[in-house]
């Protein structure tokens, strides 16, 4: 069963959040919840994981709470905006078991599932020793992503993954969630991040204005005109709309500009 809102709504103190968000993620597919900065999406995702109980409204996770006592919290993982800053552990290999220690995984597949995992996120085996504070920033991230990843979640959800990260470290993001995609993992990334469309994305939601529409096919976001479209489709759609005829429709972000440029008649440095 696919991860399902109905009508749910929060509210601060001071103001409310989300207003009226209704959706129904599938299994097995990645999910882009895309919004602006203070929308609500980690409002969203804590709800979700059943961190914030919500005002009105229910969520059901294979038909559970995910509030509930009784939920497997196994199945559902939850990865924040900077997760590598809630590592506490010695070494790497004990940050990655922590986790399924807690959940009294057997010693010989708690081994498994920790190669699996770093093997996922691009890990080197070798940094299994190494102190955690020792690492780069990216190595770090990597650890805190397969710490979660080892549990075998069904659901993964993640805060604005790609926050601090270079051009190398959002491929290797990519990669990964493509990866767990490939292992029947479902995943809801909550980003601002638009350009993700074009890489990883299998349907579109937005949060906006206390609201949640979608999901959608990533190919019926690029053609809505909605806000939030990736700046290359964004600037293929006012073209075309002053008369210009550009090929498109390809949610890659670089085929999109190559459109463009070959659309235009343009030159990409001297000739």
């Amino acid at each position: 069963m696919p991860i399902v809102l109905r009508d749910l709504a929060f509210s601060y103190p001071d103001q409310p959040v989300i207003r009226s968000a209704s959706a129904t993620f599938d299994d097995a597919l990645v999910h882009l919840v895309l919004g602006a900065t203070g929308s609500g999406k980690t409002t969203l995702a804590l709800m979700l994981v059943g961190l914030v109980k919500p005002s009105a409204g229910t969520v059901a996770i294979d038909g559970c709470d995910p509030a509930s006592d009784q939920f497997d919290r196994s199945r559902l993982q939850l990865a924040f905006q900077f997760p590598e800053v809630q590592i506490f552990e010695s070494s790497v290999e004990r940050e990655i078991e922590y986790g399924l220690c807690n959940f009294a995984v057997a010693p010989e597949e708690i081994t498994e599932r920790r190669d699996w995992a770093v093997d996922c996120v691009g890990l080197p085996r070798a940094l299994l020793a190494r102190e955690p504070s020792g690492l780069s920033f990216g190595e770090r991230r990597k650890v805190a992503l397969a710490s979660v990843i080892a549990l075998r979640p069904k659901y993964l959800i993640l805060d604005e993954p790609l926050a601090g990260l270079d051009w190398r470290g959002r491929r290797n993001l990519v990669t990964t969630v493509l990866k767990l995609k490939a292992e029947g993992v479902a995943t809801l990334v909550f980003t601002h991040e638009a350009d993700l469309v074009g890489e990883m994305g299998d349907t579109v939601s937005i949060v906006a204005e206390g609201g949640l529409s979608g999901p959608m096919p990533v190919g019926t976001f690029l053609s809505s005109g909605l806000d939030f479209l990736p700046e290359p489709v964004d600037v293929l759609h006012r073209l075309r709309a002053t008369g210009y005829v550009l090929p498109g429709g390809s949610p890659q972000v670089e085929e999109i500009a190559s459109a463009i440029v070959a659309g235009l008649g343009l030159m990409r440095g001297p000739r």
